[in-house]
């Protein structure tokens, strides 16, 4: 049995789509908010990993809804979960972060590029 690996031609086939050629068609600024007597800073949605984010609306929209606030926020989202976050205060916050990227309140991420 041989382990010897055959080399790795260069991909110099043609290709039907270029999927690295394609850019952003809007600014994807961040979406900055006051909460909790500090300043937090969430990704904007279109820059979370689809994969990521379809992966948490498996589990309904509520949970579509946290996993996009916790992709989005990263390495602070540990800290912003320690905040008292009363409910009638979040689907406010989401409903402002989709309007800051671009999309109407109840709109998916996936339905803002098409």
């Amino acid at each position: 049995m041989s382990t010897t690996k055959k080399p790795t031609a260069p991909d110099d086939s043609p290709f039907d789509f270029n999927l690295d050629a394609v850019e952003a068609e809007v600014e994807l600024r961040p979406f900055r908010v006051h909460f909790g007597g500090r300043r937090w800073e969430f990704a904007h949605m279109q820059e979370l990993n689809a994969w990521d984010v379809i992966e948490a609306a498996e589990g309904g929209d509520i949970q579509a809804v946290i996993g996009s606030m916790e992709l989005a926020l990263g390495d602070q989202w540990p800290e912003f979960r320690k905040v008292r976050l009363p409910q009638y205060k979040l689907m406010p916050l989401f409903e402002a972060w989709q309007k800051h990227c671009g999309l109407k309140p109840g709109e998916s991420e996936a339905s803002a590029g098409s």
